[in-house]
């Protein structure tokens, strides 16, 4: 059986995003007593045992993974973890375990639409109602889903140099206002969803009537900002240099990048005002060997912010647990979609509905984009 991945596009974002994050693991800034106190306010632990194994990113990724989670849940529960890296290659990967009869991973970290087409085809299963109702106490009923929880979030930014830009628009429709905001643009060229998310919200719908998207109002919208358009980017390195080189005044970027140019020396205003954002999800195999050393991590990771901090210090990515950041600097928490008082300004891409019309979307964005 043939599959056609429904988030290539995304999967090729998060490796581009990787490329320009920051390198190390930076230590937490909080006091060793707010650590304690979170640690102590975590689920009880459960007796787990033996060897539990992550399919994850690779590279640098990994690494992380198991510096920030990975040990330190190995230390204290007795776990023996390991990873598999698997980039792109979640899906078919699992497929092939399954169809052997040989499933040997017990945890992943995959695209929200990938985990959906691997939950419809019984691939992984669905958590546990206790596991859920611990999670969703931890977490908020948000960052939960009916087979995951949320991790290596990433979300969208409206980024205006300061320097250059005469008027800073922090709105979708401030954005799409080439008039009242003038300022040459740029746009993301291989889009197919964002760009409509962002154009009907500038039409005045309310984030929560987004789905299904009205692609006739959004399209007849972007007809208006097309020609305030400079550049389409095509590559996460592109929406920096064009910053960078002052070719464009601003644009939609996705958060880790212009968190890259602030890091890189320029003046730049963020606004998460309608930001859409994707999310992995951490998701356990149907006939993992070791499902409950798996749970048992999900538990954990759920209920230790010091450790989400450090992640999201160290890669840049959003974590489910929004006391995280609490353990993170403020100048760098509010470069990030899921920092609370972001993530309240913006709204989580419904996954299933993309996937369930990516080609649609494809055809016409790539329609217009030529036109």
């Amino acid at each position: 059986m043939n599959i056609v991945d429904p988030t290539s596009d995304r999967r090729i974002s998060r490796r581009r995003v990787l490329t320009a994050l920051g390198a190390g693991l930076a230590a937490t800034a909080a006091a060793p007593s707010l650590i304690a106190r979170a640690q102590q306010a975590g689920a009880p632990r459960r007796k787990v045992t033996g060897t539990m194994v992550l399919a994850t990113w690779g590279g640098r990724y990994s690494k992380a993974m198991k510096d920030v989670f990975l040990t330190p849940f190995s230390q204290e529960t007795g776990v023996t973890p390991q990873t598999v890296d698997a980039p792109g290659g979640f899906v078919p990967m699992l497929q092939a375990q399954a169809k052997a009869g040989n499933v040997t991973w017990d945890l992943i970290d995959c695209g929200e639409s990938d985990s959906l087409f691997l939950l419809d085809n019984g691939l992984i299963q669905p958590l546990p109602a206790d596991v859920k109702a611990d999670l969703v106490a931890a977490v908020g009923e948000q960052h939960v889903a009916d087979h995951g929880i949320s991790f290596a979030a990433f979300g969208w930014v409206i980024a205006t140099n300061r320097a250059t830009a005469k008027k800073i628009p922090k709105t979708p429709a401030e954005f799409f206002d080439l008039q009242a905001f003038p300022g040459r643009r740029t746009m993301y060229g291989e889009d197919q969803l964002t760009g409509v998310l962002y154009a009907l919200q500038a039409d005045g719908v309310e984030r929560k009537q987004l789905y299904p998207p009205d692609l006739d109002r959004a399209y007849r919208k972007l007809d208006k900002i097309k020609p305030g358009v400079n550049v389409w980017w095509r590559t996460g390195d592109q929406s920096q240099q064009v910053l960078r080189d002052k070719e464009v005044d601003m644009g939609l970027l996705w958060d880790g990048r212009a968190a890259g140019v602030i890091d890189q020396g320029l003046d730049l205003e963020l606004s998460f005002e309608g930001s859409p954002i994707s999310r992995d999800l951490f998701v356990v195999p149907t006939k993992a060997p070791n499902a409950a050393a798996a749970f048992e991590f999900l538990r954990w990771y759920a209920t230790h912010p010091a450790e989400g901090g450090k992640w999201i210090q160290a890669m840049g990515y959003g974590v489910a647990n929004p006391k995280a950041y609490e353990f993170v600097p403020e100048k760098i928490a509010m470069r990030n979609a899921y920092y609370p008082p972001n993530f309240a300004k913006g709204f989580l891409i419904n996954a299933r509905w993309t996937a369930q019309h990516r080609a649609e979307l494809v055809k016409r964005w790539t329609q217009w984009l030529s036109q």
